[in-house]
């Protein structure tokens, strides 16, 4: 598979700081992009500025905010737009995992009636209003350049229904509704044609600190996060122009096919069929 070329794109990573994100905003800057890191966690934002190479390096910059606010998501759209002069791509990945309500859920499962309504609050403030608030505070620049990618990191379809898994996989699955609304939306609005909003996901658990280290575990069998960098590049890129409303799992991309081959290994409707 050619390389791809993101030259003169801006993107926005959120959750950049580690796991998947930092792999996604490393890899786009990589293929050329200016990536915003926006992260709440600013020793984590320099961190990956920190293991950027070469001219990845120079294509980057950080902004600490909480995505669970509207004044951090804000901060967030008018940082991308101070720092490159426009936003291409919102890759809305941030995330928190069920260790927030307890540390050994791995082996001290979360039953669905355990969280507490403050846990239910901080995983739909995180992974089910931010990407959505934060796609309305970027889509009046999209709508502007005539173009815009819109990606969220959601979760496979079996932990969004997992009984060990609600708080985090209730939070996602509503996401995924959101942005199937969203898509179907866009895809009717005259000034929106050249907006997309697509799904992306690793295809279960992945070596991240989102997984907890537990007895037993072996870290080996995870996926391994660099699974996103070649979806993400493509998805942002020029030539994912009118493929909208798709989810594309990570594990499933094949960069050693052609690219037509790998879409279609990876790729299927945003959502759920039946």
């Amino acid at each position: 598979m050619a390389a791809i070329s993101l030259e003169g794109k801006a993107a926005i990573v959120t959750g950049g700081g580690g796991g998947l994100g930092r792999v996604m905003a490393l890899a786009l800057a990589d293929a050329g992009a200016n990536v915003l890191v926006a992260d709440n966690r600013e020793g984590a934002i320099d961190e990956t500025l920190a293991v950027a190479g070469g001219g990845a390096r120079v294509r980057l910059s950080g902004c600490v905010a909480d995505v669970s606010t509207e004044d951090g998501r804000a901060h967030i759209a008018a940082s991308c737009l101070g720092a490159f002069g426009r936003i291409d791509a919102l890759i809305n990945n941030a995330g928190i995992g069920q260790d927030s309500i307890r540390p050994d859920y791995g082996v001290n499962p979360i039953l669905p009636w355990e969280p507490e309504p403050e846990h239910l609050h901080n995983f739909f403030a995180v992974h089910t209003i931010a990407p959505l608030r934060l796609a309305a505070a970027v889509l009046p620049t999209m709508r502007e350049q005539g173009s815009g990618r819109i990606i969220t990191v959601t979760t496979s379809l079996a932990t969004m229904t997992r009984n060990d898994m609600t708080a985090y996989g209730g939070a996602k699955a509503a996401s995924e509704a959101y942005m199937s609304g969203l898509a179907q939306e866009l895809a009717e609005e005259e000034t929106a044609s050249g907006i997309t909003v697509n799904i992306l996901v690793p295809g279960g658990a992945a070596d991240t600190p989102m997984v907890p280290d537990r007895p037993g575990l072996d870290r080996a069998t995870l996926i391994q996060p660099k699974v996103m960098a070649a979806p993400v590049v493509w998805l942002v890129s020029d030539l994912s122009d009118g493929i909208t409303a798709r989810r594309f799992i990570g594990n499933d991309w094949d960069p050693a096919l052609s690219l037509d081959q790998a879409i279609e290994n990876a790729g299927a409707p945003i959502g759920w069929n039946g």
